[in-house]
């Protein structure tokens, strides 16, 4: 068999592997990763992905109205890591370990250094980037961060 019959022969087995997903297969309740997290000095975490709701609700609490005349919003990354710990940081079966009302103890006790590995693994699963960080504010609209019927990731 020749490079380009073995090319054409996985790309055939691959489509067959893909199924096109149903309104069920949608709306069921997905697993999400977990990933446990060495933090030094013999302990760990376990840090999850969120769900579509929980990552809009993370990234509305890092938009705040802006009070000068122009009004809008700005982006507010005061607690981010703090924020998104407490929004991914869960125990072996993914149920969450703390509440939106951590952030602020959770940003002043633990030292920088362990909060970046938690960081680190839940922008990774999460599909975090610097960039999206940056667009959160270009791509609100009036209106969106007090949407939210429910608790947020503030504190």
């Amino acid at each position: 068999m020749n490079p380009n019959q073995g090319f054409i022969l996985l790309t055939i087995l691959n489509l067959l592997i893909m199924a096109v997903l149903n309104r069920d297969s949608l709306l069921k309740k997905e697993d999400l990763e977990i990933v446990k997290v060495d933090l030094g000095k013999g302990d760990f975490v376990y840090v999850r992905q969120m769900t579509g709701r929980e990552r809009d609700r993370f990234e509305q609490s890092l938009i705040k109205e802006n009070k000068n005349a122009e009004g809008g919003y700005e982006k507010s990354l005061d607690d981010f890591r703090a924020k998104l710990a407490v929004c991914t940081l869960c125990d072996a079966e993914g149920k969450a370990l703390l509440q939106p009302g951590d952030v602020g103890t959770l940003s002043q006790n633990m030292s920088a250094a362990r909060l970046e590995k938690i960081i680190n693994t839940a922008q990774k699963i999460n599909k975090i980037s610097e960039e999206d960080k940056e667009n959160l504010v270009k791509n609100s609209e009036v209106g969106q961060a007090d949407n939210s019927s429910s608790a947020s990731a503030e504190s």
